[in-house]
């Protein structure tokens, strides 16, 4: 790069730099804009006559472009123009350093997606310094999901929150009060005590997609509603037990506080809760069925078609991920074959993989066993979602699963 068009400032070499920093405008006003005397470590720093900006740009190629601050005279936005004219600078920050900047608080900020604007009268290389680090900052946390859109309304979490938030059931709906205990058997008991604990491992599962969504917000701000719901499954199950003189130890929450392992693939992770929340829903449903006392009855089937709504809403991130790459179809494919395809150990859901040291894995075989079919007919219904998710109609069992991970790998 010509030292004519741009001057590099900082210490580091090219080669130990993680980002640049270009300070562009007119010649006349270039050296005028007072640097830091001891620029940030891994941080080259670029002077940019305005008019060789967009070769500038070009001779980037792949390199990182943190921050671009724009010297700019008043009706003059040539630089920023042609850096937003440029898909693969989208998310570089953005500054203006103008005089009497009170007259460009105009659309600007909106049209070219400016962080701020500094009066360049008073610039000092602390104010320089502020914006620059300011302006790293803004980039490290935009990222590189290719998911998160340019407008906040425009993510999946506002298109699905309607239906989500104005199905929830209101716990007015329930009066334990009414409770009639002679109509509940010992089994009973026992499955709803162990359905209670199961409930408390979603606790580290809100934690892990917080963790593992760490660059965007859509599918994170879900993830907290479906915590909350999830944290009502247990506390609604425990306080019917209390009503019937029975409470639950603190010990099952804690030993449902331990984290597991953060997935490798994102589709994955929801094909896995796909596959629980379907097979939870079915669980509900089918003792909802079963047993004879209403108030449980009534509890069982709000729980069942919570866990209903939430399998469409993981099913609904998932499509996006999968239809944004088939590495996450592929991933998606594989996770449900590993749940879908071997029974030999009892397990039939994730719940009851992660907590060996609780109750979990006694109790979803307990409740297996109350009723062995309801596992199947989840089963179909997960099938179905991936039959939508891949536009396939022919995949109708976990065979072919398998033959279409076999077509991808060979």
């Amino acid at each position: 790069m010509k030292t004519t068009l741009a001057c590099a400032v900082s210490a580091p070499s090219p080669e130990r730099a993680i980002h640049r920093v270009a300070v562009v405008g007119p010649r006349r006003e270039l050296d005028g804009v007072p640097l830091p005397a001891a620029p940030w470590p891994g941080v080259l720093v670029d002077r940019v006559a305005d008019e060789a900006f967009a070769d500038y740009l070009d001779g980037l190629g792949g390199e990182t472009l943190a921050v671009v601050l724009v010297v700019a005279e008043a009706g003059d936005r040539g630089p920023l123009r042609i850096l937003r004219s440029r898909p693969e600078r989208l998310r570089t920050r953005a500054y203006l350093l103008a005089r009497a900047p009170a007259r460009l608080l105009a659309p600007v900020e909106d049209d070219s997606d400016v962080e701020g604007i500094v009066d360049l009268d008073r610039l000092t290389p602390e104010a320089l310094a502020r914006a620059v680090e300011n302006g790293l900052r803004a980039y490290g946390a935009l990222g590189t999901n290719p998911l998160i859109p340019e407008y906040y309304l425009d993510a999946t979490y506002n298109r699905i929150f309607d239906w989500f938030e104005t199905t929830k059931w209101d716990w007015r709906e329930l009066d334990l009060s009414q409770i009639r205990r002679e109509l509940l058997t010992e089994p009973e008991i026992d499955i709803l005590q162990e359905s209670a604990i199961i409930e408390f491992g979603t606790l580290p599962g809100a934690h892990n997609f917080l963790r593992e969504w760490a660059d965007e917000y859509s599918f994170s701000s879900w993830a907290l509603s479906w915590g909350a719901e999830e944290a009502r499954h247990s506390l609604v199950q425990c306080r019917y037990l209390h009503e019937i003189g029975i409470d639950v130890r603190a010990k099952h929450a804690l030993y449902k506080r331990e984290p597991y392992p953060i997935g490798e693939n994102r589709a994955a992770t929801l094909m896995m809760n796909i596959i629980s929340e379907s097979r939870a829903a079915e669980y509900y449903k089918t003792l909802a069925r079963l047993t004879r006392e209403p108030v449980l009855r009534a509890v069982w089937r709000l729980l069942g078609r919570d866990e209903s709504r939430h399998a469409r809403a993981f099913f609904v991130f998932c499509k996006e991920l999968v239809a944004s790459a088939e590495e996450n179809a592929v991933a998606a494919v594989q996770m449900a074959y590993v749940w879908l395809a071997d029974r030999r150990r009892g397990v039939k859901h994730p719940a009851g993989f992660f907590y060996p040291h609780s109750s979990s894995t006694s109790g979803l075989r307990q409740i297996e066993q109350y009723a062995p079919v309801m596992t199947d007919v989840a089963d179909r219904k997960v099938l179905a979602m991936i039959r939508n998710l891949l536009d396939d109609e022919s995949v109708q069992s976990v065979g072919d699963l398998k033959a279409y991970l076999r077509s991808k790998v060979a």
